[in-house]
């Protein structure tokens, strides 16, 4: 059965690539604008939320944010699983405030896309130390402004998501030094819409998008034993709203 639905997914994955380059090619011209100048950077974290809004009409995926708990005052972490090519921009539908994006050096590959990382978002090169800490400084700086930043603490799509891999410690790290909480989300149904789109045949369809938005966490002052805290606590937050069969702790100190 798989096999004689695999053209009907790869017809799917065109039309999502299709509208995702598409609507970012059109909408373009004001993102090239509005991120000329960082105080302009508020208006263009709007322009992305219509742009998520519109991919997610367009590719037939519902929102449902589930809110389990009030939102922290900014600034604050943002720490999700990451399933799907697709997080990124839905991201922008979980959260109306605004936050930075802290993203693998990769994307400033990606034609258009690429321009957010030069510029209002933080790519981070984790082969190379000096430019990682560069990187790690410029979110420093922007949680200091008051800024919000969204981390994927596993650092990449897991093979076997929704499953999680072990947390990397950056964003944990930056929770203690700054005193600031970490807002956990999850995000449920994102791979069955689409995880790799180098796997042209693998599943892909139109889906519900579920954002569990868990209670914050809290560093407690001691700042050895939060960071082994907060990842495990993050972590197990994030994975209660997996399915069970996905549940399975893959949290390593």
């Amino acid at each position: 059965m798989r096999y004689l639905a695999a053209p009907i997914f790869l017809l799917y994955k065109l039309w999502i690539g299709l509208v995702f380059w598409c609507t970012l090619l059109l909408l373009y011209p004001l993102f090239f604008v509005l991120l000329r100048k960082r105080a302009w950077y508020p208006a263009a974290f709007r322009l992305k939320r219509f742009w998520a809004r519109l991919l997610a009409v367009l590719l037939l995926c519902p929102v449902r944010n589930r809110h389990l708990s009030g939102l922290p005052e900014p600034p604050f972490i943002i720490c999700s699983n990451h399933t799907s090519y697709l997080d990124t921009v839905f991201m922008y539908l979980a959260f109306s405030n605004y936050f930075l994006f802290v993203g693998k050096g990769e994307l400033l590959r990606w034609p258009l896309f690429r321009t957010f990382f030069k510029t209002m978002d933080i790519p981070v090169h984790r082969q190379h130390h000096r430019r990682a800490v560069h990187a790690l400084r410029k979110a420093y700086d922007a949680l200091g402004r008051g800024e919000s930043v969204a981390i994927y603490p596993e650092g990449t799509i897991p093979v076997h998501t929704p499953r999680m891999k072990a947390f990397k410690k950056g964003a944990f790290r930056m929770a203690v030094d700054l005193n600031v909480p970490i807002v956990p989300v999850t995000w449920v149904h994102n791979y069955k819409i689409m995880k790799d789109p180098a796997r042209i045949f693998e599943h892909s369809l139109p889906h519900r998008v579920e954002a569990v938005i868990h209670p914050a966490c809290y560093p407690k002052g001691n700042a050895e034993q939060d960071l082994i805290d907060l990842r495990s606590e993050v972590f197990a937050r994030i994975a209660s709203a997996l399915p069970p069969d996905f549940q399975r702790d893959h949290y390593e100190h």
